[in-house]
């Protein structure tokens, strides 16, 4: 026969979850989702700021190379991205430059364009003296 009593029970606080989660406000929801979606595997990069007309090649380069698969896919990425990078954007507007995701300091542009040609990067991409790039970087120390 087997002893139960060495069993513990069920903690209630457990019980209590779907409550508490259900009981936060919408816009604490969204934070908890960005939260959670910054921590996906595409999160494994750290995005930076580069310098001004700087493409993301040279603001990787101490930090193990840019990533050609973290570009955003979503505004909502993007701001994540910008909040990150300690950027705040007066404006944010789709882009479609091969540097975006870039900003002039104030207004950003978060998508790159609908179509890259094969072998082209867009992590070597650059804007003019007055664009700063978001990079993603394939590590968060500098070599």
């Amino acid at each position: 026969s087997s002893d139960l009593s060495s069993c513990s029970a069920p903690n209630p606080a457990h019980a209590l979850l779907p409550y508490r989660l259900a009981s936060l406000s919408p816009a604490m929801m969204r934070i908890m989702a960005l939260l959670l979606a910054s921590a996906a595997p595409a999160a494994a990069v750290t995005w930076v700021r580069s310098a001004n007309g700087a493409s993301c090649e040279v603001a990787c380069a101490a930090r193990s190379g840019c990533s050609e698969e973290a570009w955003p896919k979503t505004e909502e990425e993007f701001q994540a991205i910008a909040a990150a990078a300690g950027q705040t954007c007066d404006t944010t507007q789709e882009g479609g430059a091969k540097y975006d995701p870039s900003t002039d300091g104030h207004h950003c542009g978060w998508g790159g364009p609908d179509q890259v040609e094969e072998g082209e990067s867009r992590c070597a991409a650059t804007g003019d003296s007055g664009t700063y790039r978001f990079c993603p970087c394939n590590s968060d120390k500098e070599l």
